[in-house]
């Protein structure tokens, strides 16, 4: 969807969303949403004890989505029979060369 279709489709919403409207919209429960706040996924602003989502950066979320991820998050190129990495910043795995010099990926 486009940004003025998405607009569109939630204008009968307020600018500043909380997290069950996010919620609605998504159509998960609300411990998803503050899961998706907490990791960093939908940015929010704490406002006394509700989190608050503008609807302009659910919006992004909700394209960024649509698009997916055209590059992996986690690549292992090295093909050497001793090579060992780790990149747990960016997934949280680690790869090491099996017997064969074929890469493994363990958690």
């Amino acid at each position: 969807m486009t940004k003025m279709e998405y607009k569109k489709a939630l204008s009968s919403y307020p600018e500043a969303l909380t997290a069950s409207e996010v919620a609605e919209i998504l159509r998960a429960c609300t411990k998803t949403v503050y899961k998706l706040i907490k990791l960093g996924e939908i940015p929010a602003v704490k406002i006394g004890r509700e989190n608050r989502i503008s609807k302009s950066v659910l919006i992004s979320y909700l394209r960024n989505k649509d698009k997916g991820s055209p590059n992996p998050k986690c690549v292992c190129s090295e093909n050497s029979a001793d090579a060992v990495w780790t990149s747990g910043r960016s997934c949280g795995s680690v790869c090491g060369a099996s017997g064969t010099g074929r890469k493994e990926k363990s958690a």
